[in-house]
């Protein structure tokens, strides 16, 4: 079947997905010690790597946070509640404050009301 005709009738040729929970050639670290073993450093709160960005090298004098999870967060929230978003990375109740985290580092919890 040619392509055009392929197209006129809705369907998808030679097209294939990719298959879900397949890893790629490129490593990602799991574990705090993983992460150790790769070079970066490793909270000692929770676990969390520092992984820097260009912005860093841009900005050598701005800190670096940790990076809990390498990707977004999906919570339910309540609305006219006032949540501490954690800004530094640290806190053991990602991706809200525990008031642990944040201290003796540059940042501070960020207020999210919705």
């Amino acid at each position: 079947m040619s392509l055009m005709r392929a197209a006129a009738r809705g369907r998808v040729v030679g097209a294939r997905l990719p298959i879900v929970g397949s890893r790629s050639s490129s490593f990602i670290p799991n574990t705090p010690e993983e992460w150790e073993a790769a070079g970066y450093e490793v909270s000692p709160k929770n676990g969390a790597p520092k992984i820097p960005s260009p912005w860093n090298k841009w900005f050598p004098y701005e800190p670096i946070p940790f990076s809990p999870k390498l990707g977004p967060y999906r919570v339910m929230v309540e609305k006219d509640r006032v949540y501490q978003w954690c800004a530094c990375g640290e806190a053991t109740t990602q991706p809200f404050c525990d008031g642990v985290g944040c201290k003796d580092t540059k940042f501070t919890p960020i207020t999210y009301i919705p």
